[in-house]
């Protein structure tokens, strides 16, 4: 190792670029290292906890409650606002849309993952995606906007329809969560509001295919129940800025359509090596494609016992950028390298306050307002910061006992 003017030895240095769940994970674990400094490279100077997206769409959260500042968060991890807009691997080093250049001995790369629309016609430009706190916030002045405007005469009553696309677990919890909005504002446009639907569009058979059958059971019959239109082998074709058309023939008109049907990784990192059909980089056991760069989270394409890409969650992101942090400090240990194996904690889905379905084993599965209530622990948890943390359990209390939309007046 070199040393400095003074004698001390020089850091190596770990460059890291995302500050989503993978990338944070990898940071704040190596940051502890006495051989390596570390710089985290992000266009927005915040974590985005994007599980909670869905709530801040449907106004029952602030914006800053799910937005963590990363400046901050870890005082010995440099951090730097940019895009990266090349890797030179040989000279290790990395050009920023700033123009500047900074090198590294390590990168990892954990850029996360962005909406695609399958290529189908008119989604791109006439749908909703809701990847960031911008489209929470573009699909919350749609929602609620949709009210005054057909209540003045200017947009018809189908303007209050909402279509969503995608019967995953952010489809069925943004589906949940938008009935229960239009519930709460019945109060303020008693004349309109009613007429206001929910339909939820699902290509497969059925709702939640990654869950086991019966919890796919429960949520189609609770959402149901709570009054949303569910339509499961039901296809788009072909999206209108008025509606959706579907392979069967059929057309929905809605003011409101969003898309949450599936994510890839960002084409722009596909000549880092070879890629999968969703854009995600193969790696090797060690979660590598070299010796020095390193790929975590939804951009990396690393098989279940399966042989099927791991599923773009914030677990595997957390439990990859933890692994490469321990497996370059193994190595600068001298110590060999070990395997990634992802450990699988389940998954979990809410519909609604009070409902929700929790799988932790094949074994373990349960329903309501238990699963509702783990959903809620689970998620405090993994939220960064105390403030966020006590923030949302507030909301999450307040919402709980009396519900109001939180907006303004020109929202």
């Amino acid at each position: 190792m070199n040393s400095d003017l003074d004698g001390r030895p020089m850091k190596k240095h770990a460059v890291v670029i995302g500050a989503g769940f993978g990338g944070l994970a990898c940071a704040k674990k190596l940051r502890k290292s006495d051989s390596y400094s570390v710089t985290l490279i992000d266009r927005n100077p915040y974590q985005l906890f994007s599980p909670l997206l869905y709530q801040v769409a449907t106004a029952s959260l602030p914006e800053d409650d799910i937005a963590f500042p990363v400046r901050t968060a870890y005082k010995d991890v440099q951090f730097v606002r940019a895009e990266v807009t090349n890797v030179d691997a040989t000279k290790k080093e990395l050009t920023l849309s700033n123009g500047k250049t900074i090198s590294y001995d390590d990168l990892i790369l954990a850029v996360g993952s962005e909406g695609t629309t399958f290529g189908i016609p008119g989604v791109a430009e006439n749908a909703f995606q809701m990847k960031s706190v911008g489209d929470a916030r573009e699909i919350r002045h749609s929602l609620l906007s949709a009210y005054e405007s057909v209540e003045d005469g200017l947009s018809p009553l189908e303007s209050l329809n909402v279509v969503i696309v995608g019967g995953g677990p952010t489809g069925v919890e943004l589906a949940g969560a938008v009935k229960e909005l239009q519930r709460e504002i019945n109060r303020e446009f008693e004349h309109i509001a009613p007429k206001a639907t929910v339909t939820l569009l699902e290509a497969g058979p059925r709702l939640l295919p990654t869950f086991h059958p019966q919890s796919s059971k429960y949520t189609l019959k609770t959402l149901t129940k709570m009054g949303v239109h569910v339509q499961v082998d039901a296809a788009v074709i072909e999206a209108t800025p008025q509606s959706l058309r579907l392979k069967d023939g059929s057309e929905i008109f809605a003011g409101t359509r969003i898309w949450a049907a599936g994510v890839v990784a960002p084409p722009h990192w596909k000549f880092l090596g070879e890629t999968d059909r969703g854009n995600r980089i193969k790696v090797n056991s060690h979660l590598q494609i070299s010796d020095s760069i390193w790929i975590v989270g939804d951009v990396a394409s690393f098989p279940d016992s399966d042989g099927r890409p791991l599923p773009m969650v914030a677990p595997v992101a957390i439990q990859q950028g933890k692994h490469v942090a321990r497996q370059i400090q193994r190595r600068e240990a001298s110590k060999p390298l070990e395997i990634f194996k992802y450990r699988d904690k389940g998954q979990m889905a809410t519909i609604g306050r009070r409902k929700a379905v929790v799988e932790m084993r094949s074994w373990l599965r349960f329903q309501g307002s238990l699963a509702w209530l783990t959903w809620l622990a689970l998620h405090l948890a993994y939220l960064s910061g105390g403030r966020n943390r006590t923030s949302i359990f507030a909301d999450w209390i307040w919402n709980y006992l009396v519900w109001t939309p939180r907006r303004t007046i020109i929202d």
